[in-house]
């Protein structure tokens, strides 16, 4: 019988009528394995039911908070792990695919030294009832890909989490999107000694899957974040290498269209230019320097067009004098990569430290 104290955190919406037999199943985990065990259900106000059948339990160790705002999975996690006074906490679904039985062997790989556990479907000993169509199986095995660069665990995609509560108060602004929080919790919490225990993933026999297009949507999301978070500069100069490739490209298209609509071919170049920047300034603030809004957005754009002053030059005088033998599609290609080789380094340490710092 496990002594130390266990608080297990249900996230639901609309599950109310897989709850009698996952409450029976941790509560013969109660009865059999972790005497101090408490259940914490958050409810994103279903009025489904959920209300009503938990009054109706009457049984003290657990306890239902229904959420009317801020909805959503992770959010709902991270309530309920605020309200979480236990040594240990379990994280699971609602919907009835993760094995209660599997708790204790979680807690004690935590006892043992584990910072973190995840019960997997994937590694020796773990396995996925029948019923996975083809999609859901290559959707997971593309998150898992897209989890490698923060994790080498074999199930990151899973729901089904323990950590010590003091790992969970060590976390470094956690801010999750979406429906998986573990890949959250791992890196942001520094967690390094990750193990994972198998379990048997049952196929949900009541309610409908959360798993939605809009939910991968923010996943892909959700993992840009963490790389911003790992690995800050990398990020921030690879987004603006990409940027300015992207507006070389842009620059050329520009060229072609303003040449026919204006006469002069100087103004020409130079509302190519100038549109060119605003593009490379508006993908920048967003992907590049994604923290930077500590300025008004005026005085950001002006600082950065006098940051590419030099450049923007080089570009336009190659551009101006080799189309004279060229055409302005070629010259304008010249004079965009020329200046963007002169100017990339500068550029991007001038736009970080004096443009839109942090």
């Amino acid at each position: 019988m496990i002594q130390d104290s266990v608080t297990i955190i249900l996230p639901t919406y609309k599950e109310v009528d897989n709850f009698p037999s996952l409450i029976d199943g941790i509560e013969r985990v109660k009865q059999t394995s972790i005497e101090h065990l408490q259940l914490i259900i958050v409810d994103d106000d279903s009025q489904d039911g959920t209300i009503e059948c938990v009054e109706e339990l009457h049984k003290p160790w657990v306890q239902l908070i229904t959420r009317t705002e801020d909805r959503g999975l992770s959010s709902a996690v991270i309530h309920g792990l605020d309200q979480c006074k236990s040594e240990y906490c379990i994280v699971m679904d609602a919907d009835g695919s993760h094995p209660p039985e599997t708790i204790p062997a979680m807690v004690e790989a935590l006892q043992k030294g584990a910072d973190f556990v995840v019960g997997s479907r994937y590694i020796q000993g773990g396995s996925t009832q029948d019923g996975w169509g083809v999609l859901r199986w290559v959707n997971s095995k593309i998150a898992t890909i897209m989890a490698r660069p923060f994790t080498k665990v074999k199930d990151p995609m899973s729901g089904f989490l323990g950590f010590k509560h003091k790992t969970y108060q060590q976390a470094d602004d956690l801010n999750p999107i979406g429906y998986k929080i573990g890949l959250e919790l791992i890196v942001k919490c520094g967690c390094k000694n990750v193990d994972e225990v198998p379990i048997h993933f049952k196929t949900r026999k009541y309610g409908h899957s959360k798993l939605t297009l809009k939910v991968q949507w923010e996943y892909f999301h959700h993992v840009l974040r963490l790389v911003r978070y790992t690995h800050p500069k990398l990020v921030s100069f690879c987004s603006f290498a990409t940027v300015g490739l992207s507006g070389a490209a842009i620059y050329v298209l520009l060229l072609s269209l303003t040449t026919q609509l204006i006469s002069s071919k100087p103004l020409a170049i130079i509302t190519a230019i100038w549109l060119t920047m605003t593009w490379n300034f508006y993908w920048d603030r967003r992907l590049a320097f994604w923290n930077a809004r500590n300025r008004p957005i005026v005085i950001q754009y002006l600082g950065f067009v006098a940051v590419c002053a030099i450049p923007v030059i080089v570009n336009f005088y190659l551009t101006n004098s080799l189309s004279e033998e060229n055409a302005i599609q070629y010259a304008g290609f010249i004079g965009v990569v020329v200046g963007s080789a002169v100017g990339i380094i500068f550029n991007f340490l001038m736009s970080k430290f004096f443009v839109f710092g942090k």
